[in-house]
């Protein structure tokens, strides 16, 4: 297994005087996690070196690659902000690999900030409470948990208030509250919802893309995107058995901003919907478990299968094209267990609204 992490990155970006501390702060940090890797003791062939201790080295490998390929081109300053994701995976893989060269437990990969996915990898959970709202717990980035110490209020993106719901005063609108449309962002938030207002999340450079919708409070939550005409399109029930909601949900094809509605049964929660490229997708070869709708990547091969589901309604399992578009319905039915063929590997989107796991037989 060769490291492969020497050689300078071609910078090919359109330099602008706005874009350069982006891009210079990127193409220092891939530098710097390249050197480590090249500098980390481990080898592959060393006595006593285990399928696990070459696999987070592999996976730290194929992170430094990413981030390599997520900066060069001719590209935006915007696409500069996937270079993070890839590096706190890739360091995340050097850090697993530490644990087990040492016997220790492998450290847990928490979620991306609560207020900001730009921020990186949260580093500890922090108590918070939005304006009006109650104080929860979140996973938090280094500085943010920093500015919650030293105040209830950091610098953060925060949800506009929304007319109508409790803890919040009206605002002024350009439309009545029930046409109420959001400007196209690259990280949308909110406080619980009704579906009264149209959110736009931006399109990110890379296809295809997924949206990760979080929220750290427990309860139900229902999205329904829109098509160009604000239609009512696809509805997806996150979660349905009362767990904190973190969900993977394939994006629509659109050139610049998707459109959707938030529907919070029962809450006031604070979320978040970033969109994120593939490499977020959970991977598994034998079996895998969540809530609601996700999408996951099976790495098997085709074969017997086999779907258990506790909720309500009915759960279905989809084969994705290379789009991320549905191409055939593999199984679906109510709670219980069934068998299914898998077809091969690839993506595949849940969509439930209650506890499930899938499994290779």
């Amino acid at each position: 297994m060769r490291r492969g992490t020497g050689g300078g990155l071609r910078r090919l970006w359109p330099w602008r005087a706005r874009d350069a501390s982006v891009l210079a702060e990127a193409e220092a940090e891939i530098t710097a996690f390249g050197e480590a890797l090249n500098a980390h003791s481990f080898s592959p062939g060393q006595p006593g070196a285990t399928d696990a201790m070459r696999a987070e080295l592999a996976r730290a490998l194929d992170a430094y690659e990413q981030a390599k390929r997520d900066f060069v081109g001719d590209r935006t300053r915007a696409d500069a902000l996937d270079v993070p994701r890839a590096l706190d995976e890739g360091r995340h893989a050097l850090a697993c690999l530490d644990a087990l060269l040492a016997g220790e437990p492998l450290p847990e990969l928490m979620p991306l900030c609560f207020f900001d996915a730009r921020h990186g990898r949260a580093v500890r959970q922090a108590k918070w409470a939005p304006s009006g709202g109650v104080a929860r717990d979140i996973a938090v980035c280094a500085a943010d948990a920093v500015r919650l110490a030293e105040s209830p209020s950091p610098i953060a993106p925060r949800p506009e208030p929304v007319s109508g719901l409790p803890g919040t005063q009206p605002r002024t609108a350009r439309f009545p509250t029930a046409m109420s449309v959001s400007a196209p962002q690259s990280q949308v938030s909110g406080t619980g919802s009704s579906g009264e207002q149209t959110h736009q999340l931006a399109m990110p450079s890379y296809r295809p893309a997924l949206m990760v919708f979080s929220a750290n409070e427990r309860g139900r939550v229902n999205l329904r995107f829109e098509d160009r005409k604000g239609r009512s399109s696809r509805l997806y029930r996150l979660t349905g058995d009362g767990a904190p909601v973190i969900a993977r949900i394939p994006l629509p094809e659109a050139k610049k901003a998707v459109a959707f509605r938030v529907f919070a049964v029962g809450g006031h929660e604070a979320w978040t919907a970033t969109p994120a490229p593939l490499r977020e997708v959970p991977r598994f070869h034998d079996e895998i478990n969540g809530t609601g709708s996700d999408v996951v990547h099976y790495r098997g091969d085709p074969g017997p299968g086999v779907l258990r589901y506790e909720g309500p309604s009915v759960i279905q399992l989809e084969a994705l094209d290379d789009r991320l578009a549905c191409r055939v319905t593999v199984t679906e039915g109510s709670a219980g267990e069934r068998t299914f063929e898998w077809p091969g590997r690839g993506y595949y989107q849940v969509r439930s609204a209650g506890s499930w796991s899938l499994s290779a037989t």
